[in-house]
């Protein structure tokens, strides 16, 4: 008998549904919303690559339409063309007429190597002015042949996106800069759409894939519960019929993954209560209601048993037998007293019990055959303390010497010495104590 409490199982299905929903499907929320979060963000800076990408691309057809409809048919460029008013007018005419009908930027400002604007398609005033952010990165990247972008809000909160482009000569040289602004929506409208048709079915099987997966988990729940209660009647029943040191050394087997019913030596009280004149009282009386007398006898008795943290290993007719943990002599001999006085106390029960009680050294562990057996405990104390119960008087507890010794002052004073026992098969007596 093991000196551990009894073993505690819970009693309620494993709420999966209330998991499922804390779990999976808030963490599958979360989890679609960081994902869904992430591509965005992927597809968002993908797609503005590949816009600043096409608006180079627009920037420089723009400006070799100008070099090629202006620049080379007067045989200028744009570090000489401020010397022709004529000229530079012819220019700035040709890219109004190319934004206007083709390119459609929102701004656009070119400029020479030294930063002087060519042309301003916003305000024509600044014409021949000196640009005021030449040491700026955008315009010294395209002075070294590289393209830069970046997003700008205007004073009105329109968004831009600007691109700083470098024009070159046919050598490779790099002639001038060109400053292109595009309205920010367009791009804005590219990404929605863009976006939508890439979420819109990913986010339909998302939904999908977890209404299924509820549908499932439910009914799996469903079966858990169903099958679970199932389980827990059915153990509930079982425990009638097996003792408690048979439910938990199954249970630590199981989840400990221990050998079932290994032997194993342990001290122990040992109790036993018979009722007196049973048999002929049977003999006498309908099976029913011997059966129902019994039955009330075995419940008191098994209430106190309890109550002293015993443990009931077996019904054998009309007898229990009982275990207490090693410490525990004090409990089983007051246990012993209690039933009796609760016998004479009470209106139902008219049976008288004798009562034994023993302590030693027991083998705790499994006994019978392959397909059936049970847990009990074996040994020589175990016979003793049958034999103490025999001899006991009906109202009576009897109890060894070993357990008498193991008793406070005040529980002392209720035994007396009694004739020693002389056991069938052994030469010496024991000393017992009768109360």
């Amino acid at each position: 008998m093991s000196d551990s409490s009894s073993t505690v199982l819970s009693d309620k299905p494993f709420p999966l549904k209330r998991y499922y929903v804390l779990y999976a499907g808030i963490g599958g929320i979360v989890f679609y919303a960081m994902l869904f979060s992430f591509f965005i963000h992927a597809e968002r800076h993908a797609l503005h690559q590949q816009y600043i990408g096409n608006l180079i691309e627009k920037g420089s057809v723009f400006y070799r339409n100008v070099h090629q409809d202006v620049l080379e048919e007067n045989k200028a460029n744009f570090e000489n063309i401020v010397e022709h008013p004529g000229l530079q007018a012819k220019l700035s005419q040709k890219m109004d007429e190319l934004i206007k009908t083709d390119f459609a930027f929102a701004k656009v400002k070119v400029f020479n190597r030294e930063g002087v604007i060519l042309y301003d398609h916003e305000d024509k005033n600044n014409e021949g002015d000196l640009y005021d952010d030449i040491q700026g990165e955008g315009f010294q990247l395209a002075l070294q042949g590289e393209s830069f972008s970046k997003q700008e809000e205007d004073p009105e909160g329109r968004r831009f996106i600007e691109v700083y482009i470098p024009a070159f000569e046919e050598d490779g040289s790099v002639a001038g800069v060109l400053e292109v602004y595009e309205d920010v929506t367009r791009f804005e409208t590219m990404v929605f759409e863009a976006l939508k048709e890439a979420l819109v079915i990913p986010t339909l099987i998302f939904l999908l894939f977890n209404i299924m997966l509820f549908v499932i988990v439910f009914k799996a729940d469903k079966v858990i519960t169903m099958n679970t209660c199932l389980l827990i009647k059915v153990r509930e029943q079982m425990e009638k019929y097996l003792s408690r040191s048979t439910t938990e050394a199954i249970y630590n087997a199981v989840t400990e993954e221990k050998e079932l019913f290994k032997g194993e030596i342990q001290d122990i009280v040992i109790f036993f209560s018979d009722i007196r004149g049973f048999t002929s009282y049977s003999e006498t009386e309908k099976p029913e209601v011997v059966v129902e007398n019994l039955n009330k006898l075995f419940e008191l008795q098994a209430a106190i048993i309890h109550k002293y943290d015993g443990v009931i290993d077996k019904f054998v007719g009309d007898e229990i037998m009982a275990v207490f943990p090693k410490h525990a002599s004090q409990g089983a001999v007051q246990a012993g007293i209690e039933i009796q006085q609760a016998i004479k106390n009470s209106q139902d029960v008219s049976f008288d019990v004798g009562v034994g009680v023993h302590y030693g050294e027991a083998l705790l562990g499994s006994i019978g055959t392959h397909d059936r057996r049970d847990y009990t405990v074996i040994g020589n104390i175990v016979n003793t303390g049958a034999r103490f119960c025999g001899a006991a008087q009906g109202g009576t507890v009897i109890i060894s010497d070993v357990v008498y010794q193991q008793l406070d002052d005040k529980l002392q004073q209720r035994f007396t010495l009694s004739e020693p026992l002389k056991l069938k098969g052994k030469e010496e007596t024991i000393t017992t104590y009768v109360g």
